[in-house]
This record gives C-alpha cells, sequence and structure tokens, in this order.
C-alpha cells in the first residue's frame, strides 16, 4: 500500500493505492462520514488491478472547505471527475459504497469520464424528494446552518470510547469500525478528534426528483453491478425500480451481510465483483 495526493481545481485529496501499478485502474470512493480505508479488506483480491482509493472532501485526510463554504451533493459530482482527471484515468472501474454510489450514478450519466465498468454498492443514485417538498427543504436547511443546534465538535478520551460509540450504531463488525477509526480520528489536547468537517452533518440545500435520477440512469452506457448486503438497513432489493431498467447493462445481485457488507465479508464481495469483470460483455 502506498499513501497518494491529488491536487483537483479546489481540493487537496488524499489517498492509498494497492496492486499492480500498470494493472487496470479500479477508482474507488467511500460512503457519507467514512473513508479510503473502507476499502482496504477488500483491496487485497485485486492483486493484478491498480486499486486506489480517496478520501471525499471533509472526509478522512482530505482537504476541508473554506470557511464559510458548505457541502453540496452535486458538487461531489465535479469531485469524482476531477480526481479521475488528475489521475489521468481512462477506460477504468468506478467502483463506489453508499453515497459514493449515489454520487458515481450521477457520474456515470454525464458520460465526462472514460468508466469501462461501474460498481455500486447499497446505492443506486441519491435520495430524493417529490417536487412539493422543495421548499420544505430548503426551509429546514437555511435554518439548520443559520442556526445549528446539537452540531459540536467530539472528541473521546481514547480509543476504546471512540470505538464502542461507532458500534452502538450497528450494521458493522468491531473490525470494520476501527478500520475506519484509523483513517477517521486524529489526535488534539482535548482528546481524539473525528477528521470528517462538521458541516458534511447539515442537510441537502436541494435534492433531486426520482424522474431525473432515472433520466441519468439513462445515459448510462457500460456494464453496471449493484450490489446489496441481505441484512441492509436500506432496503434496495425491491427498490428503485425505474432507475435499475433505466441502465442499459445492469445486474443486481444480494450478498450475505449489512450496509458495510465490503467491509465485513471482503471476501464475498470481491468475488462478486471478479466475476463481473472477467465476464465479457455483447
Amino acid at each position: 500500500m502506498s499513501q497518494i495526493t491529488i491536487q483537483t481545481k479546489f481540493h487537496t485529496i488524499e489517498g492509498q493505492e494497492w496492486g499492480n501499478p500498470q494493472g487496470k485502474p479500479i477508482l474507488a470512493f467511500h460512503g457519507w462520514l467514512d473513508n479510503a480505508n473502507s476499502f482496504e479488506p477488500i483491496a487485497k483480491y485485486f492483486p493484478d488491478h491498480r486499486f486506489i482509493a480517496v478520501d471525499f472532501p471533509g472526509h478522512g485526510k482530505s482537504s476541508h472547505k473554506p470557511q464559510g463554504a458548505l457541502y453540496h451533493f452535486a458538487e461531489y459530482a465535479m469531485d469524482i471527475v476531477s480526481i479521475a482527471n488528475g489521475l489521468a484515468l481512462e477506460n477504468f472501474i468506478l467502483l463506489s459504497h453508499s453515497m459514493g454510489a449515489a454520487v458515481s450514478t450521477l457520474v456515470a450519466g454525464t458520460g465526462l469520464l472514460s468508466i469501462e465498468k461501474l460498481i455500486l454498492i447499497e446505492a443506486i443514485g441519491p435520495i430524493t424528494n417529490p417536487n412539493e417538498s422543495a421548499p420544505e427543504i430548503l426551509t429546514e436547511a437555511i435554518k439548520q446552518v443559520l442556526h445549528p443546534r446539537g452540531k459540536k465538535e467530539t472528541y473521546f478520551p481514547d480509543w476504546e470510547l471512540a470505538v464502542a460509540v461507532r458500534m452502538r450504531a450497528g450494521d458493522m463488525t468491531k473490525e470494520s469500525v476501527e478500520k475506519l477509526m484509523e483513517r477517521g480520528l486524529e489526535k488534539t489536547t482535548k482528546g481524539l478528534k473525528p477528521r470528517r468537517d462538521l458541516r458534511l452533518h447539515y442537510n441537502s440545500f436541494f435534492r433531486l426528483t426520482d424522474d431525473q435520477v432515472v433520466a441519468f440512469c439513462r445515459k448510462i452506457t457500460c456494464p453496471t453491478l449493484l450490489i446489496l448486503g441481505d441484512k441492509s438497513v436500506y432496503p434496495l432489493a425491491e427498490r428503485f425500480t425505474a432507475r435499475k431498467e433505466a441502465i442499459q447493462n445492469f445486474k443486481q445481485t444480494i450478498l450475505p451481510g449489512g450496509h458495510h457488507l465490503h467491509m465485513d465479508h471482503p471476501e464475498i464481495v470481491a468475488k462478486e465483483i471478479l466475476t463481473f469483470l472477467d465476464t465479457k460483455q455483447p
């Protein structure tokens, strides 16, 4: 494993790289409040690939937005494009989990990148809302930013407590929690503090509609695999039928595990991905 730094137009992106530097690139993006370590358990199953996982802005060791700025969901799409361009990737595999998968769905629909195959874990497009809810969403987001309540930095006196607090949220093994914490915590004079930018907790100002997300899905031309966990807290197997049908070359598979199944059961997930990558498309 080696540490990498990518300078985009707006951010300094930190990440990690495994495998064969001359191999087919896999570019991996993690979920909300996670970091590049999300893919460390699975990366070892791809020794012939150039496996790259990065921290989204505001996450892990990547730079935060300047004072007064906020995190807008659509900007993550620009970040993925900027990072792929910064790495000069062509005909690469885009692998993403949760929020990363939601953003990657949109990115694949823009046609801005040369994506050979798309692998989504536990998300296909972002959360949406009906048109009539837009005023309420914007109202609550503005109120939350101008009058933040309960949004204070957290400090843990020791490693054990930090891990225990994350474990209470469930859906992950202790080993997986510790792996994320290794990159997600930093030492301060007040104790261990999450590296994530506190502003990531603010609600979105706007959300796309279902029809808009389906429009992105129609533009996805590369073979796409959606991997879901059979014990996930997000019941996606029977949802988003229109999105799935809109993708020209789409496959869905359900594997043992919860929302972070790629961390808890990396061998099973890696086997499914390798089969998908080895399958020749018509």
